[in-house]
């Protein structure tokens, strides 16, 4: 008969304990990087809709409808194609391969500027894409223009990404935060000099937002690419050599981009119905919204950040065969993203008034965006949570099930319900994020039971610890 494995609860507690410690530490050595990346990148259009929102209000919504409807959406979708790069590019620098790195980033750079290319084609007739989304024709025409413009910097914007996700999957994640400085001290500066007419430039309002952007971002693509082309760092990479692989051969690492694209895709493009619906409403509400999602956006990315660091955790100990301590490296990223959030959804709560005065001093619009602001204190958490749980997935390899669940959720339930909410019941700003709390509730509580379900079935029935600890 085979022998049978017991373990004390001081043991079992002695675990959890030192487990528990280790992915708190770990999850926290991991996510700072990436948030701080990530706030750099979200500080650039921060400051844009401020700046924007102080000069005008109506000139804010054109922005808003411009950005939500589609700028962002060819954005996410190019930047899911591309999340290839980070996961082979950190494999193959797990395996001491520094010449494969470098064949990673050449074969990607052509990709990235193929697709940059096709995101830039689908914004030049903008005029078309905005007379069917908006019905007041001036929000229609200016939006358009907008578009157009920032639709210049889209390949910059990949370029970008590709080399941030170069340099992040071989452990140098401080140049791209470096770059990111320099990046928005100068949107500050030509935010100030285009939107407004300051420093003897032409007065531009959102128009010299736009221009502002596309500038920032190739002059961030610039500033990564000269980095690897000539820091003598780079050299043992190889990147000035042709990679010499053909389409086929490195067929895998585009599919890992196929699923995040439709996942991101589904949920930013769920957003965008919610600007389209903003507009049907009129330039205030949808000023207004911009506002607030500017204001949720800053702890949802917070959490996206710990997100990218569980599914990191979660990797670890799902490749060692330990379902107990994967379970716990997920449920470890969800309750410390639980705890952040709420501290943001409180300060969220009390400071109101203040947060919107950053944006704007139009007494009209805060009637409207105020009590918005303090609603989203309830949205906050839900909509991190799910991220997190989201990313607690792929860590396990999951790709389609978290991508079902989030189009669920945002394409078929909060989409309709926003509809109903804002317009039919009359509700404005607030029903439009009421559908949005509903559906991320519904987001985190499936994808919550998906990896329940998942880490549960391979459990062991005897309590055991871990045959190893990883470095």
């Amino acid at each position: 008969m085979g022998s049978i494995k017991y373990q004390s609860d001081d043991q079992g507690r002695d675990w959890l304990q030192a487990r528990l410690k280790r992915h708190l530490s770990e999850l926290i050595r991991l996510a700072a990087p990436s948030m701080t990346s990530r706030l750099g990148m979200l500080a650039l259009g921060f400051v844009d809709t401020v700046m924007v929102g102080r000069y005008a209000t109506r000139e804010l919504a054109w922005l808003s409808l411009a950005n939500r409807s589609v700028i962002s959406f060819l954005l996410v979708v190019g930047i899911g194609l591309l999340m290839g790069v980070v996961v082979y590019t950190a494999s193959a620098f797990g395996r001491d391969d520094e010449r494969e790195c470098g064949r990673i980033w050449r074969r990607s750079m052509p990709y990235a500027l193929w697709i940059g290319g096709g995101m830039l084609a689908l914004s030049l007739p903008a005029h078309i894409w905005m007379d069917w989304l908006a019905s007041d024709p001036v929000i229609a025409e200016e939006s358009a223009k907008l578009v157009v413009i920032l639709g210049l910097g889209l390949p910059a914007h990949l370029i970008f990404f590709c080399c941030t996700g170069f340099l992040e999957g071989i452990r140098r994640p401080m140049i791209p935060m470096v770059a990111l400085i320099v990046g928005n001290g100068v949107n500050v500066i030509l935010n100030y000099s285009l939107v407004y007419g300051h420093f003897g430039a032409p007065e531009m309002g959102a128009a010299g937002s736009a221009l502002t952007s596309t500038l920032v971002r190739w002059i961030l693509a610039a500033l990564l690419l000269a980095y690897l082309w000539y820091s003598p760092t780079m050299e043992r990479f190889g990147l000035r050599i042709s990679h010499g692989q053909s389409w086929k051969e490195w067929a895998r690492q585009r599919t890992i981009g196929y699923a995040s694209a439709v996942s991101i895709g589904a949920e930013v493009g769920a957003f965008a119905g919610l600007a389209v619906i903003a507009e049907k409403l009129g330039a205030f509400i949808l000023a207004g919204q911009e506002i607030v999602f500017n204001v949720m956006t800053v702890p949802f990315m917070i959490s996206v950040g710990i997100g990218s660091a569980t599914a990191v955790r979660v990797g670890i100990s799902h490749g060692r065969g330990d379902p107990a301590d994967t379970g716990l490296a997920g449920w470890t990223g969800l309750g410390a993203s639980v705890i952040f959030l709420s501290f943001s959804a409180v300060f969220v709560f009390l400071f109101p008034e203040w947060l919107f005065a950053l944006h704007s001093d139009d007494m009209r619009l805060a009637a409207i965006t105020v009590p918005a602001i303090m609603f989203i204190a309830y949205v906050t958490v839900f909509d991190g949570g799910q991220s997190v749980v989201s990313m607690a997935l792929r860590g396990l390899g999951e790709t389609w099930w978290p991508t079902a669940i989030q189009a669920v959720a945002y394409l078929m339930l909060m989409l309709p319900l926003s509809w109903y909410l804002a317009v039919d019941m009359d509700r404005g700003l607030i029903g439009l994020l009421e559908a949005t709390l509903i559906a991320s509730i519904f987001s985190v509580v499936a994808q919550s039971v998906r990896f329940w379900w998942l880490t549960g079935r391979e459990k062991a029935f005897e309590n055991k610890a871990p045959q190893k600890d990883e470095a």
